[in-house]
Formats: C-alpha cells, sequence, structure tokens
C-alpha cells in the first residue's frame, strides 16, 4: 500500500508597517490647539472690529444730532480674519433703541427701535484703523417701530378740523379716534384707517368716519365726506444711514415699518489729524 505525501506550501509573509501612533496623537493634538488659537483669534479681531465699528458709528450719529438709549454693533461672516484682510465684510447689524432724530425743516421723533443689517460693507482696513475710513454697504435691510403717540405727533391736522387724536390696533386694522370741530360744533368721531408709505412718507386714509353718540346735523356730513376723500400725511425726519421708508404694517406697539438702501454710507470718511 503506497503512502500520500502532502506537501506544506508555505503562506508568503506579509510586513505592515506599524502605525505610529505614539507619533499621530501629538499631531493631532498640535492641529487641535492650532484650530482652537485661529477660531479665538477670529472672534477676537472681531469683537476689535466691532468695537471700533461702533465706536465711529457713535461719532457719526453725534454729528447728525442724533441721539439714542442703546447701541450695539455686531459684525457677522466667518472667517473673519480674511474680511480683515480684504477690507470687505458680509453683515454688519445695528441694533438701536429710544432713537431721537432731530427735527430739521419739520418735527422731530423718538423710534422705539430700529434694527438694521448691512450686506457687502466696504471698509479699508488701513483707513478704518486710523479713523478715515468710508464704510459704505451695498445694501441695507431693517425695521422701525414708529409708535402710535409719534403717528399723531407727526400729522399735520391745522387743515382738517381735527383735535385729540389718537390710533390703535384693533385685530390688525388701525382705528383713529378724535374730536371734529365743524360749524361750532364739537363732534366726538371713529374711524378706521388705511396706512401705507406714498413717496417715502406714511400716508393715513381714514374710511367709515362717523360721530360717536351725538346726532349728526347736515354740515357735519359733509365734513365726514370730505375727510375721508383727503389724506393725511406724516413725514419723518432723516432716518440714520440714509435710510428710506419702504413698507409698513399695523402692530399693537405702533406702525411696523420696513427700511431699506442701497450704496448706504454707514459711516463718511475724514480726514485724519
Amino acid at each position: 500500500m503506497g503512502t500520500s505525501r502532502e506537501t506544506a506550501v508555505a503562506e508568503p509573509v506579509v510586513h505592515r508597517p506599524r502605525r505610529r501612533r505614539g507619533l499621530l496623537l501629538p499631531l493631532l493634538a498640535i492641529v487641535l490647539v492650532m484650530v482652537a488659537i485661529a477660531v479665538v483669534a477670529d472672534r477676537l479681531a472681531a469683537k476689535a472690529a466691532s468695537d471700533e465699528l461702533k465706536s465711529r458709528i457713535e461719532a457719526e450719529l453725534v454729528s447728525r444730532e442724533i441721539t439714542y438709549s442703546s447701541l450695539d454693533v455686531e459684525v457677522g461672516g466667518t472667517p473673519f480674519l480674511t474680511q480683515v484682510a480684504d477690507g470687505r465684510y458680509e453683515s454688519i447689524t445695528i441694533d438701536m433703541t429710544e432713537v431721537r432724530l432731530p427735527a430739521g425743516s419739520g418735527r422731530s421723533a423718538t423710534l422705539p427701535e430700529l434694527h438694521v443689517l448691512a450686506s457687502g460693507v466696504n471698509a479699508p482696513t488701513a483707513e478704518l484703523v486710523e479713523g478715515t475710513a468710508s464704510v459704505v454697504a451695498d445694501d441695507v435691510t431693517g425695521s422701525v417701530v414708529v409708535s402710535y403717540s409719534t403717528l399723531t405727533e407727526l400729522l399735520d391736522l391745522s387743515a382738517y378740523r381735527l383735535s385729540e387724536i389718537t390710533f390703535s390696533e384693533a385685530g390688525g386694522a388701525l382705528e383713529a379716534s378724535g374730536t371734529a370741530n365743524v360749524a361750532g360744533l364739537t363732534l366726538p368721531i371713529h374711524a378706521l384707517a388705511d396706512v401705507s408709505v406714498v413717496s417715502g412718507e406714511i400716508q393715513v386714509r381714514l374710511r367709515d368716519a362717523r360721530a360717536v353718540g351725538v346726532p349728526v346735523p347736515e354740515v357735519a356730513k359733509g365734513f365726514l365726506d370730505d375727510l375721508v376723500s383727503n389724506a393725511l400725511v406724516a413725514k419723518l425726519p432723516p432716518l440714520p444711514f440714509g435710510l428710506t421708508l419702504d413698507k409698513l404694517s399695523v402692530a399693537t406697539e405702533g406702525l411696523a415699518v420696513t427700511v431699506i438702501g442701497s450704496d448706504v454710507p454707514l459711516v463718511n470718511g475724514r480726514s485724519g489729524g
């Protein structure tokens, strides 16, 4: 009986490089530290730029005799250091409260809130540091609240024989109450009102005007008809940063107005010295 012989075939030996964990871990730690330092530096630079822009904006508002209770300026966009190098910032947010606008040729006004978002802001870094930069935004959108008391103060009612006018919001609509002086009579009146922005001014049109609680003589009926056919106009003093009124809506605290602008100078450049 013959015997079978099995021939053992040796598997090739594969040499695997050793993982150099002892080297990779320190490298990873160094990278993480460098990233953390870069993030901190970026945020510190953003804070410094925000403070500098706030200082420049404060000076600009003072030159225009615009006062306020609070002012907050925040620079957005990342990475920030790249924006500093380019002298162009993605966005700047400006929030103000109790903004008091000077009268100029009209009447003064106080706005409870003003929110501004400026996009594509050009501010050359060297000039910004020197305090001579002209800071210009490509586009600006924002919102402002015009309280009902301010609306009343801005309206010129002398031609309409109206007094003691007050406005309020009811179910999303604007209501007006006041006193009409007609042919020696004093009539309490109530009306709904349509309000809009026309040519950069706030326009109020009364409708459904009626006397409240008293009989209406014929002469007063004609007065009420004339009243609803005319528009009451409220012109705000110039807003900061050259903003203009766009559209509005009726809110509980007042008229919520959107404002817009293009190529808006947030800060006008000045010569150093």
